[in-house]
């Protein structure tokens, strides 16, 4: 059973899967096509209304400044469950570990890291100075 929990004004705080997470108390149990898209769908901010119908409001497909890029950016590196952070941390942890495969998990994060700077490219005026 996969549950959601969302801050005060309606945007999502968290995904959480019972027997791994502790469920709190208003969290709301999502089915498998939600979670899914949940997890994998990072375009955009998820929310649950007052009749607790949960949407996504897409992030703008071309922002316009470059702190815009910069905020989706940092957003995109540091989402727990797609997001290049992870990689990199469990790859430092393995290596100070001396667990093998951390180059494999380290090399995983490079190509999200990647994929994230391509999927939110920097402004085309900010290198015509």
């Amino acid at each position: 059973m996969n549950y959601a929990t969302f801050h005060p004004d309606g945007t999502l705080n968290q995904r959480l899967i019972k027997g791994m997470h502790e469920i709190p108390k208003g969290a709301v149990e999502v089915d498998e096509a939600l979670w899914l898209r949940l997890i994998r769908e990072n375009d955009g901010i998820w929310s649950i209304d007052a009749d607790g119908k949960i949407t996504k409001q897409l992030l703008p497909s071309a922002p316009q400044t470059r702190e815009d890029v910069e905020r989706l950016r940092l957003a995109a590196y540091a989402e727990p469950v797609v997001g290049s952070d992870r990689y990199f941390a469990e790859a430092s942890r393995m290596q100070v570990m001396g667990e093998a495969g951390w180059e494999a998990v380290r090399d995983a994060g490079i190509a999200r890291f990647n994929e994230i700077q391509t999927r939110y490219p920097w402004p085309e005026d900010q290198f015509a100075q």
